[in-house]
């Protein structure tokens, strides 16, 4: 079997030296890499520098990512290379991406210069629209400064949503098993489940594990692995999601063969 798995999670730059991310280490990415490699499959992993990986193996292949916009790019050349049999999409990908930054007295003197020359009125409606656009106007300039002054007292960060990578992999890859990643924080299992499947429909997976950061730890890591008809398989360790992902994944692939 082909596989793809991502894991780790990707970086959102600032500027040149500081980054937006998440803490995501990338083992349960490694696990899953491994039980599938012992179990004489090819993998291809796609990672990001800082994460954990899997053992080096024959039937291993890595690829560097750092971005979101870099791991979109990957999967598409990797996908226009080959068909993958199943891709498990562990990744944390950053739901926001930077798009500019500016200190708080440039932002307050700007928006002062534009309220001051285009809001002729002082109603409530073109108060908002005159912030609306210079807000507009201020999140859509790259930015420009490699390092940003640390003298800075207080920053404003504009951010733009990331596309859904799991998305474009349903769409790029019609035919793969497509195991997807769903984390909340702090919810009634009840509420993890049915935002998981709402993952699940709306992006056309077979499977998805949910998960509750609130029970994720270094080795006890408490969650459930959602099927496409509504069965629950629950897993209580990091080594138990990769042995249940593994042997799923391995059934649905041989029963197509």
């Amino acid at each position: 079997m082909e596989l793809l798995i991502t894991a780790g999670g990707t970086s959102e730059p600032i500027d040149q030296v500081r980054s937006i991310t998440n803490h995501s280490s990338g083992g349960l990415g490694k696990m899953i890499a491994d039980q599938f490699l012992q179990a004489n499959h090819t993998v291809t992993y796609v990672t990001t520098k800082q994460a954990l990986r899997p053992q080096p193996h024959k039937r291993l292949s890595i690829k560097e990512i750092e971005t979101t916009a870099d791991l979109a790019q990957q999967l598409t050349t990797l996908f226009q290379e080959k068909q993958f049999d199943s891709i498990i999409h562990c990744m944390a990908v950053s739901d926001f991406t930077s798009e500019t930054a500016i200190t708080e007295a440039d932002f307050i003197q700007e928006l002062a210069q534009n309220l001051a020359t285009t809001v002729d009125t002082q109603t409530p409606t073109d108060i908002a629209a005159a912030i609306k656009n210079t807000l507009n106007d201020i999140g859509t300039r790259p930015q420009k400064e490699q390092k940003i002054s640390s003298s800075t007292e207080r920053l404003l960060l504009f951010l733009k949503k990331n596309p859904k990578i799991i998305a474009m992999i349903r769409q790029q890859q019609p035919e793969t098993i497509l195991v997807g990643f769903k984390l909340l924080v702090n919810v009634p299992k009840a509420e993890l489940l049915n935002v998981a499947m709402t993952t699940l429909v709306q992006n056309q997976c077979d499977f998805v594990f949910a998960n509750d950061l609130h029970y994720v730890h270094a080795i006890d890591h408490q969650g459930y692995l959602l099927h496409k008809d509504g069965t629950v398989t629950p897993a209580q360790t990091k080594q138990a999601i990769a042995e249940t992902i593994w042997r799923n994944v391995e059934q649905v692939w041989r029963s197509k063969k």
